[in-house]
């Protein structure tokens, strides 16, 4: 299910999409600065971590989505897909975490 909201901005994936999608996305990031006061190396650990785990499991979803659509089931495929659309905006947002709290030049 679809709960089309109604947030924008713009980003790239790395998996194909079997529908088409019902909101866009336009934020801006550009005005965001680093905020590196106050962040615990222990919090930078698990923020990257967690990206990198994350990533992977998109990784093996869509690859699990890609078998179900070859074995005729191209419904869970779809909403596999829809998944890992999600999961590739949470990485998103973890990476802008991540490079706002990242010491300079790490």
């Amino acid at each position: 299910m679809h709960d089309g909201h109604g947030h924008s901005h713009e980003h790239s994936h790395t998996h194909e999409h079997g529908h088409a999608h019902e909101h866009d996305h336009d934020h801006d990031h550009g005005d965001i600065c680093a905020e590196t006061s106050g962040a615990s190396p222990k919090d930078l650990a698990l923020l990257k971590y967690m990206l990198e785990h994350n990533k992977q499991h998109a990784r093996e979803l869509s690859e699990a989505g890609a078998r179900l659509a070859a074995v005729g089931l191209p419904h869970a495929a779809v909403m596999i897909n829809d998944a890992v659309h999600y999961f590739d905006h949470a990485n998103e947002k973890l990476e802008l975490a991540v490079d706002l709290i990242s010491p300079e030049g790490d």
